[in-house]
C-alpha cells in the first residue's frame, strides 16, 4: 500500500513517514498540497493536518478509492465537521502541538485498521507486562463495585484524585450504556432503556465487560457489549452536538451515550463497531499529564468498522 502525506514541518513529516514505512507501506512526503497531487494516482491514503482538511476531502472526492487520515493540534470540532462530510474519514490523531507528530502507537493502529486489520486487544495499547483486569457486570450493584475497584486501582498509582474520579465516571457511563441502552430483543426493541434506574439482571453473553489496564504511565479502560448497536454516524453526530452544547447526547442506544463524558475524560477514544455483534469503546489516559495539560491536549478519535 502507498500513502501520500502533506506536512509542512520536515521533522514531523519524517516521523510520520517512519511510522508508515515501519508497517511495510510506501510513503511520499509533500510539504504543500500542490506537491502531493502528482503522486496521488494509485495511492491508498492521503494524510494531512486538519488545517488542510478541505484539500484532503476534495482529493478524496476526486479519487473515490483514496482513504483520508487527519492529525490535529486543535480541539476535535473542526475534524468532526470533516468526518461528517467524508464517510471514509474514520481516524483523527491528536498531537501535542504543530511541532509534534501524532502518537506513534495511534498512527500505526490507524494504519493497520485502514489496511483492513482488526482493532487491537487492550493489552496492545500498553507496554509489555502491563497489569490487566477484566470483569463482567450483570447488575447495578456489580456495576458500582467494578467502578469503585477501577477508581481504587488508579488511585493507588498516586495520580490526582480528580483523574481517578474521571476514570470512574467514564467507566460508570459506559457501563450504564451497555447495560440499559444496548440490550434489545430479537425484534430490535430496547429492553431496558425506558428506565435507567431499574434494578436489572443481565445473564450470559448479554452482560457487558469492563477491562482495565495500566503500565504505570498509561491507563486504558474498555467497555464492550455483544449487541453492536453503535454506529459511526452516532459517534460523529453525538460528539459534534455534545461539544457544541456542552451536554451529553442521549439520543440513541448503545455504548455511545454520554460521548461528551468520554471525550472529556480521555486523551484518545477508539471504537470497534461490528453491527449486531459487538461494540467496544476504549479510552486512554496519560498519567504524567497534569490536569491542565489533560484538559487542553488535543484528542484522538479512531473508529474501526467491520
Amino acid at each position: 500500500m502507498r500513502a501520500v502525506i502533506i506536512e509542512r514541518n520536515k521533522l514531523v513529516s519524517k516521523r510520520i513517514a517512519r511510522g508508515i514505512l515501519s508497517i511495510g507501506w510506501d510513503c511520499t512526503i509533500a510539504d504543500e498540497p500542490e506537491a502531493a497531487i502528482p503522486h496521488l494516482a494509485g495511492a491508498d491514503l492521503v494524510g494531512a493536518d486538519v488545517f488542510d482538511g478541505d484539500v484532503v476531502l476534495e482529493l478524496c472526492r476526486q479519487q473515490p478509492t483514496l482513504r483520508p487520515l487527519l492529525w490535529t493540534a486543535e480541539p476535535l470540532r473542526r475534524a468532526l465537521r470533516y468526518m461528517a462530510e467524508q464517510p471514509r474519514l474514520d481516524h483523527v490523531l491528536g498531537r501535542r502541538d504543530f511541532d509534534s507528530a501524532p502518537r506513534p502507537d495511534e498512527l500505526v493502529m490507524a494504519l493497520r485498521q485502514l489496511a483492513g486489520g482488526p482493532a487491537p486487544p487492550l493489552g496492545a495499547t500498553l507496554a509489555w507486562g502491563a497489569s490487566l483486569s477484566e470483569r463482567v457486570v450483570s447488575s447495578p450493584a456489580e456495576r458500582d463495585e467494578v467502578v469503585a475497584e477501577a477508581q481504587a486501582t488508579i488511585a493507588r498509582l498516586g495520580v490526582p484524585r480528580r483523574m481517578a474520579d474521571m476514570i470512574g465516571e467514564l467507566g460508570h457511563e459506559l457501563l450504564m450504556n451497555a447495560m440499559y441502552d444496548a440490550p434489545v430483543d430479537d425484534a430490535g426493541r430496547a429492553l431496558y432503556a425506558a428506565d435507567r434506574k431499574a434494578d436489572i439482571r443481565l445473564a450470559g453473553a448479554d452482560r457487558p465487560t469492563l477491562r482495565l489496564g495500566t503500565d504505570g504511565a498509561v491507563v486504558a479502560l474498555q467497555v464492550s457489549d455483544r449487541f453492536g448497536r453503535l454506529t459511526r454516524d452516532h459517534i460523529v453526530g453525538g460528539l459534534t452536538r455534545g461539544l457544541a452544547a456542552g451536554e451529553m447526547d442521549r439520543s440513541h442506544g448503545g455504548a455511545g451515550l454520554g460521548l461528551l463524558v468520554c471525550h472529556n475524560a480521555s486523551i484518545s477514544l477508539a471504537f470497534e463497531l461490528v453491527p449486531g455483534q459487538r461494540t467496544a469503546v476504549t479510552a486512554r489516559f496519560e498519567l504524567d499529564l497534569n490536569l491542565r495539560e489533560f484538559r487542553t491536549l488535543p484528542r484522538s478519535l479512531l473508529i474501526a468498522r467491520t
